[in-house]
């Protein structure tokens, strides 16, 4: 009954860990994303799909180094660094395509602010690329 218990103890504080760290990559992602949004949209007058493109896609490089090495500290030998990246951004580019699309439709039909749009996409965009990301890239 003890090794029970300390055996779940041990796998929901594993996962715990897992999703604390990718929360904090995620935040930085965020701030990275919504920077370069913010730069592009408003500073320069860059269309909001193309601001959102540039912003998503700074967050994902820093996303892909420090998921891979902290969140999911894999270090599998076995699996090459460019195929785990090809997997990544392609969930990336799948990702990205459902939040423009989402953001044309928020802003479009509900007239929403475009900063508005982008927080509810950005939290969408989350929660599909951590289990994404758990399931495909660095399992």
């Amino acid at each position: 009954m003890k090794l029970l218990s300390k055996l779940t103890n041990y796998i929901f504080n594993e996962k715990l860990k897992s999703v604390s760290r990718f929360s904090i990559i995620g935040i930085l992602n965020t701030l990275i994303d919504f920077a370069v949004f913010t730069i592009s949209h408003s500073l320069f007058g860059i269309n909001y799909s193309v601001s959102q493109t540039a912003g998503y896609s700074f967050g994902v490089i820093n996303s892909f180094i420090f998921n891979k090495n902290w969140t999911f500290e894999n270090r599998n030998a076995n699996k090459k660094t460019v195929h785990e990246f090809l997997q990544f951004i392609t969930i990336n580019l799948i990702s990205l395509a459902v939040t423009i699309i989402c953001m044309i439709f928020l802003i479009n039909k509900f007239q929403l602010n475009v900063y508005v749009a982008k927080i509810i996409v950005t939290l969408i965009a989350q929660i599909t690329n951590f289990l994404s990301y758990k399931l495909w890239v660095f399992n």
